[in-house]
């Protein structure tokens, strides 16, 4: 099999670093994209992280500027996020801006398709009152539901609250979720970023669903048997 060839939308954050290096050391992939929206980040990706870059701002680049960027791909990560940035743009990144990726993926004819949307998104009920996070979960939870009905081979990814500690490659089981206490619904970001590359490389077990994840005690081969 050739490796596969993957672009990354929000290349610049601290999933995407991650999973940007992860991609360029593994012999399952080839050279990874960096989609970004700075020329100084272009840079970097290019001349100092050794992969290839894209400056595409999916806020003001239109479906078809993104489909141009990524024709050619065989699966598109999309970990794109506003951040601190305002309310506003909660909605032209999370929301917008992921439904034109996906409009874009449709029309390059990419048909893999993997998002890093928020633990329990469609449950209005376990985030309704979380302070300062209300627009930022209506916003995921309508991406997700485009995402959905699209024509894309997805796999919709729910992290908890991420962290920068050390990846364990440890996750909790989907059966025994509800067993975590709501203040460790958590995830290190080098863990969400192996469990991007494993469902790239298992489209079998993972295409088509929507996996909470949060760390625990399973290793993150089991995990995917699992599913």
């Amino acid at each position: 099999m050739s490796p596969l060839r993957v672009a990354v939308v929000g290349a610049n954050g601290r999933v995407g670093r991650l999973l940007l290096n992860q991609l360029k050391n593994s012999s399952s992939f080839a050279t990874p994209l960096a989609i970004v929206r700075k020329q100084d980040q272009v840079d970097y990706f290019k001349n100092e992280a050794g992969v290839d870059a894209s400056l595409t701002d999916i806020e003001t680049s239109s479906a078809s500027e993104i489909a141009a960027a990524i024709k050619g791909y065989d699966a598109v990560v999309f970990s794109a996020g506003a951040g601190y940035d305002g309310v506003e743009r909660i909605f032209t990144v999370d929301l917008d801006g992921c439904i034109k990726v996906v409009e874009a993926c449709e029309n390059a004819g990419v048909k893999r398709f993997v998002v890093v949307s928020a633990l329990r998104a469609e449950d209005r009920d376990f985030w309704w009152n979380l302070e300062g996070l209300r627009e930022y979960y209506i916003a995921k939870r309508s991406a997700d539901r485009e995402i959905r009905s699209s024509k894309l081979d997805y796999t919709i990814l729910q992290p908890g609250t991420l962290e920068s500690n050390e990846g364990t490659g440890l996750f909790q089981p989907l059966d025994k979720l509800d067993e975590k206490a709501s203040g460790l619904y958590s995830i290190n970001n080098e863990d969400v970023a192996s469990f991007i590359t494993q469902t790239l490389l298992h489209p079998d077990v993972t295409v088509g669903k929507t996996i909470p994840l949060v760390n625990g005690n399973e290793s993150i081969e089991s995990f995917i048997q699992s599913l």
